[in-house]
């Protein structure tokens, strides 16, 4: 039974996370994992609304951890990174590669990281935290939900967290021109924050275009 689990960490228990002594408003979302020989190539964006995206860059570029940092696009107050890993400083990522488990979203801010990972079976991710375990990789399981438990009639394929998210942003008034609400205000109905309301929308969005628009529906979430 394929099931979704969400793992927390500190905020320094991932390399990206030393970052939030020189910026602590950042908010960090990785956006896509890419083996490469011996290291990892991860695509992440961080959204800082009082930071230079150029400074940030400069700040990863430092950190003993990555061989080297890359800003792909500067959009003001949220830019596109992509960054190599030194191999010995994997960790988690490490991880996720041995037990075959599938990284849906993560996300890091000063008060700590939520990998959001998808198993086939029970037995991966027992096997995601006994691995962690062995390795000093100091996790903890946040939440645990199977497909099977999502909502029926949901011709899309998302979870009830991010249809909620999607229907209250409409319902609102996100989507009109002019805006008649923002992302704080949305988060703050659902008590969550802006970054956990964020990654709803964005997943959300993404699974829609993949099952009613691409036909993809099987792709990664």
């Amino acid at each position: 039974m394929t099931s979704i689990a969400d793992f927390v960490l500190a905020a320094d228990g991932f390399p990206l996370g030393k970052a939030f002594e020189d910026f602590p408003d950042a908010v960090f979302e990785l956006d896509r994992v890419v083996p490469s020989a011996d290291t990892v190539m991860p695509y992440f964006w961080v959204t800082d609304e009082s930071a230079d995206m150029t400074d940030v860059c400069e700040s990863l570029d430092r950190l003993p951890e990555l061989r080297s940092a890359v800003l792909m696009e500067d959009l003001g107050e949220r830019g596109l990174f992509r960054a190599e890993w030194e191999p010995e400083f994997l960790g988690i990522m490490t991880a996720i590669a041995e037990t075959g488990v599938t990284v849906v979203s993560a996300t890091g801010s000063k008060n700590g990281w939520t990998f959001e990972l998808r198993a086939e079976t029970s037995d991966a991710l027992a096997a995601f935290k006994q691995y962690c375990d062995d390795h000093d990789i100091h996790v903890s399981l946040a939440k645990l939900s199977h497909l099977s438990e999502f909502e029926t009639g949901n011709a899309f394929g998302l979870t009830p967290e991010q249809r909620e998210a999607l229907v209250l942003a409409y319902e609102e008034g996100y989507y009109e021109e002019p805006r008649e609400t923002d992302l704080d205000a949305l988060a703050s109905e659902l008590g969550i924050s802006r970054q956990a309301f964020s990654s709803r929308l964005r997943r959300g969005y993404r699974i829609i275009v993949e099952s009613g628009l691409t036909g993809e529906g099987d792709a990664d979430t």
